[in-house]
């Protein structure tokens, strides 16, 4: 488990410590953490079934390279998703791991800064096995599209708001399934000298 949970960070870090080697003139690192609430689906043969809204906790540290764009490089996500009969077992959490790309208009010469973004990276899904008490996890490849604004209110401080739409397609125990999930947050952001 501690083995496959560092290889999976690995390419992450590695991505972030290139970053910020490379961190060019004008470019400001930066970090962010978001709370909010997501309503996500599992959708099992043909069938739906919804959890209800939960909660939504992340993370990001990235690089903004322009006032055009930004890039989280490592973006954290979990997602308190519990109480969905998946038919094999019954969700507890979903956990997302992966790197988003953003596109807007960053300058700090503006108040508002209106952005896109796309995201992509591996995501857990953990669940208790029917009729047991035993949790098990399961991996699979999550995109991610979204958009927000932000605010500025201080040189190095940004609040804002972000949409995001998230997808999977699992495969467990023979059992085809995916979870997608309508999430809104609210987000805090910390900037770096540029």
């Amino acid at each position: 488990m501690h083995r496959s949970v560092g290889a999976i960070l690995a390419p992450f870090l590695l991505l972030f410590g290139l970053a910020s080697s490379a961190q060019a003139e004008g470019s400001q690192l930066y970090g962010t953490l978001s709370l909010g609430a997501s309503m996500p689906n599992a959708t099992f043969s043909g069938v739906e079934a919804e959890s209800g809204t939960n909660g939504d906790f992340g993370a990001a540290f990235g690089v903004q390279t322009s006032d055009f764009f930004r890039w989280d490089v490592v973006d954290v996500h979990y997602t308190n998703f519990a109480g969905v009969d998946l038919g094999f077992g019954t969700s507890n959490s979903s956990l997302s791991l992966g790197t988003t790309f953003n596109w807007g208009y960053f300058s700090p010469s503006s108040r508002f800064h209106p952005f896109v973004s796309l995201g992509l990276g591996p995501s857990r899904l953990g669940y208790q096995v029917a009729g047991t008490n035993m949790t098990e996890a399961d991996w699979a490849f999550e995109w991610n599209v979204g958009g927000g604004i932000e605010l500025q209110t201080q040189e190095t401080f940004k609040t804002g708001i972000r949409y995001r739409y998230r997808a999977t397609n699992r495969s467990t125990g023979g059992t085809e399934y995916s979870v997608d999930m309508h999430s809104i947050s609210l987000e805090i952001s910390f900037m770096g000298s540029r």
